[in-house]
């Protein structure tokens, strides 16, 4: 049972307007403003391209600067509503909000939706959109939110064994009752966001479990999981494995090709076998899940990752989950999975970056370190892999002040130079034409950094930020208009336009001018020359436009 609608205003608003309109003109109105109310904007899609994918929203490319709420924060309001107006100071655009199994179906078959319903209502009073994360069977590895009548019937809804036969705290993923309720909810919600979002859509994405796997054990050793276990590898396997041959990740490579292309998981997979098969079974139920939800309303969906963790083996972090290793796996079994998203808290972004940001899986970043070494990766995530989203974790911790105020400062410094170019990096992803500036990669970038704009022209990048983890770091991006016109964005650094070709010169600076955009148009706010003819960002996130002879 629905507790909960969202109102729906528009009519009243109509009759109202109506009632003051007389003769013909009423009812040429009526059918008009009738028609015009059923129309919805379109459904957002991952639209592909020769080599590239994107997120449209409204019939335009769309860039998601978002930030993950704690996962709490939907089971009161009061924490959501706080956590949102954090969202708009910084000046993201996209909310990333859990909606709980335990909460939606607390009896079997009967559903509440006020908490989707108020994050909705919630998100649309603040011209937020909002992707939501289902925690249905599986959390960080673990089966915490699944409802109590879940929890309480052990027998129905079967346990993950450890090897020494000890039950774990996770639904087996060869459970039939399982998958097939945690599918019945998940379709329902989407059944119902579809009823009361199709017209402004809201929500844009759906992240379709969270951190899926089997934490504490490489996989269920039950006795049904063991018979499994045991049995030949899926002919399906083998052949996406097969005809994707040269397309494989770099551990699936090696075990694929030093491996009999068929016999148990342990003869074709060999160390990776335990993994690949618990990734075998978790990709299919959670792509049973998905499916279900699409059949209701077909937004794109994915399945965040817990990464791996140093060279110790699978279950230190949740194996079966789309790691590096079994990558290929989940994009066999799981079709309705859109994207395989990493969740990366540690520094090596770009590795994991590289790794996630394939032709058949664009990168998405849902969850980073909240944490100043991390904002600039942004700009590493829309520019230097073309990918659709970049959301920290825990950004409403600005509310408890202290050390959180002053990383929110470093994120809303970036956050606010970010936003109105989104529009304009959208337009140039997968052009060339964008490029990261990021203090401090690998190899000593912390004094300098050169890129090769255009033809016969570089930008010589002197960082001028004292290169400091904690504290942040010199941050930004050049885009190129045209090859004499450049929007130089970012914060800590300052900019040489040097010739290639010729005596060794300085390129002529013809004009610069400080300002912003809105939908890709350039809103100038002044004109510098003078004593401030530099193209300089020194200490506080600044967009430029400079432009020079050529």
């Amino acid at each position: 049972m629905q507790k909960s609608q969202l109102t729906n205003h528009a009519s009243p608003l109509f009759w109202k307007a109506s009632r003051v309109i007389c003769g013909v003109l009423s009812f040429v109105a009526m059918p008009m403003a009738i028609a015009a109310a059923a129309q919805s904007k379109p459904i957002p899609a991952l639209e592909k391209t020769a080599g590239a994918t994107r997120l449209v929203v409204d019939g335009s490319p769309y860039l998601i600067l978002g930030g993950q709420v704690h996962n709490s924060d939907t089971a009161n309001m009061e924490d959501l509503n706080k956590a949102l107006d954090v969202l708009v100071g910084l000046h993201g655009n996209t909310a990333e909000v859990p909606i709980y199994w335990e909460a939606i179906e607390p009896t079997p078959g009967q559903f509440d939706f006020h908490s989707v319903d108020a994050a909705i209502q919630a998100a649309r009073k603040r011209d937020l959109r909002l992707v939501f994360l289902w925690f249905g069977t599986w959390k960080n590895g673990e089966s915490h939110y699944v409802p109590e009548w879940v929890k309480q019937d052990k027998q129905k809804y079967s346990r993950v064994l450890g090897p020494r036969g000890e039950e774990t705290e996770i639904v087996s993923p060869l459970c039939k009752a399982a998958v097939e309720a945690d599918s019945h909810a998940f379709s329902s919600l989407m059944k119902h966001v579809k009823s009361i979002d199709e017209a402004d859509r809201t929500v844009l994405m759906v992240q379709v479990e969270n951190e899926p796997g089997l934490m504490g054990t490489d996989r269920d050793y039950s006795a049904a999981a063991n018979r499994a276990f045991d049995q030949p590898v899926p002919k399906e396997l083998l052949s996406y494995l097969e005809a994707h041959s040269q397309q494989l990740s770099s551990p699936m490579a090696k075990a694929w090709q030093n491996s009999p292309k068929s016999g148990s998981w342990k003869q074709v997979f060999g160390e990776l076998a335990p993994e690949s098969f618990s990734a075998w079974l978790i990709s299919n139920y959670v792509n049973s899940v998905a499916t279900a939800g699409k059949q209701e309303y077909p937004l794109p969906m994915y399945v965040n990752v817990w990464l791996i963790e140093g060279v110790e083996r699978a279950g230190r972090w949740p194996s079966g989950g789309a790691t590096v290793n079994v990558f290929d796996v989940w994009k066999a079994a799981a079709p309705a999975i859109d994207i395989l998203a990493p969740d990366i808290y540690y520094p090596k972004f770009y590795d994991v970056a590289a790794q996630y940001s394939k032709p058949n899986n664009p990168l998405l970043v849902p969850e980073v370190n909240f944490n100043p070494y991390f904002v600039g990766f942004a700009y590493t995530t829309f520019g230097s892999f073309n990918g659709i989203g970049f959301s920290p974790f825990g950004f409403d911790d600005i509310e408890k002040g202290g050390a959180s105020a002053f990383i929110g400062s470093v994120f809303e410094d970036t956050y606010r130079v970010l936003r109105p170019t989104l529009p304009l990096i959208a337009h140039y992803q997968n052009t060339g034409k964008l490029h990261p500036i990021l203090q401090g990669l690998a190899n000593g970038e912390d004094w300098k950094q050169s890129i090769r704009v255009g033809k016969n022209l570089a930008a010589n990048i002197d960082f001028t930020a004292t290169f400091d983890p904690v504290k942040g770091r010199a941050c930004g991006m050049i885009i190129e208009l045209a090859p004499d016109d450049f929007v130089v964005m970012g914060t800590g650094f300052d900019v040489t336009f040097r010739e290639t070709e010729g005596p060794l010169r300085d390129a002529q600076l013809i004009s610069i001018e400080e300002g912003t955009f809105d939908k890709e148009q350039w809103i100038p706010a002044r004109r510098l020359n003078g004593d401030e003819r530099h193209v300089s960002l020194s200490d506080k996130s600044t967009i430029l436009r400079v432009r020079v002879a050529r």
